[in-house]
């Protein structure tokens, strides 16, 4: 896994020199079972795109290229001046808010629809809490989370 970490990381910096921004790429966490690579410098905020779709793309054709090629499973994120970090931060919160509501009021709560990893960090935020559960319903790109009370 480490050489299609290094590839992907490679992928990054090379797509960074060639944008013509004040960009670098690095690599900002790295774990067995994914890597996060981060864009930095004065233009970074630029390869947010609305919702993060830049990143998004740029996730999407690394992944294609280089682990889509039957080279395991690797998790690929990219993010963008701390953009993701602040997102799973501001999700963590609404999260464990709307989970505390839910087990307090005994009703469910539902979640706007989010793209699947947003969908992936509010499951496994909630997922070690006994008095709620949690289950993905709709369609792409509509998909949304139920946050319910324990059965």
């Amino acid at each position: 896994m480490e050489d299609v970490k290094a590839q992907v990381l490679t992928f990054a910096q090379e797509f960074a020199a060639t944008t013509g921004l004040d960009v670098t790429a690095k690599v900002d966490r790295d774990e067995p079972e994914g890597v996060l690579i981060g864009f930095h410098g004065e233009d970074a905020r630029l390869l947010i795109g609305r919702g993060a779709q830049v990143l998004d793309a740029l996730q999407l054709i690394a992944i294609s290229a280089i682990v889509g090629q039957g080279r395991g499973r690797l998790r690929v994120t990219f993010d963008a001046d701390g953009y993701r970090l602040r997102r799973e931060k501001m999700l963590t919160d609404m999260a464990n808010e709307l989970a505390d509501q839910v087990a307090s009021t005994g009703q469910e709560a539902v979640l706007d629809p989010l793209p699947p990893l947003e969908r992936r960090i509010v499951h496994q935020i909630l997922t070690e809490r006994t008095d709620i559960q949690t289950y993905s319903e709709g369609e792409e790109p509509n998909r949304y989370i139920v946050i319910a009370p324990q059965q």
